[in-house]
């Protein structure tokens, strides 16, 4: 008996254990499920204020992304060809809400001298009240 009195406390204990980890899982998935759907409804923001650009082909989007490649090609001598902004996202550039200042942080695409087309990395601060852009950033081809 002492046997089986074993047996069953092994197979209870191993029991508890095994609906403990399934519950410990389920509730971890759960949660995260939950976050994610409060996540997307919150209000579309990154942790660091971030937002990202719902459309890519927005004219004004588009103008930040052309901007980038003229000034580039203006700072480095370079010829490439603005094609497209391929995704992004932009934020308040925190000052006065009145101002309507814009960071940019946008992945486009254009071509080079040789007619191929790559995807670079730019960030550009739009300042409406000063009617100008200012490219802080142009990195690639990634």
């Amino acid at each position: 008996m002492p046997i089986s009195f074993s047996h069953n406390f092994a197979t209870h204990i191993m029991g508890s254990s095994y609906n403990i980890l399934l519950f410990t899982i389920f509730i971890f998935l759960s949660v995260s499920f939950l976050f994610d759907i409060s996540f997307a409804s919150r209000g579309k923001t990154l942790d660091d204020g971030w937002t990202p650009i719902k459309d890519p082909r927005d004219p004004k989007v588009v103008s930040v992304g052309n901007f980038a490649v003229t000034t580039h090609n203006s700072q480095t001598k370079s010829s490439l060809v603005f094609y497209s902004v391929v995704h992004g996202e932009s934020k308040s550039d925190g000052e006065s809400k009145s101002d309507g200042g814009t960071n940019y942080n946008l992945t486009i695409a254009a071509k080079d001298g040789d007619d191929t087309l790559r995807n670079y990395v730019t960030l550009v601060i739009d300042r409406p009240y000063q009617n100008s852009f200012v490219l802080v950033s142009f990195k690639g081809p990634i």
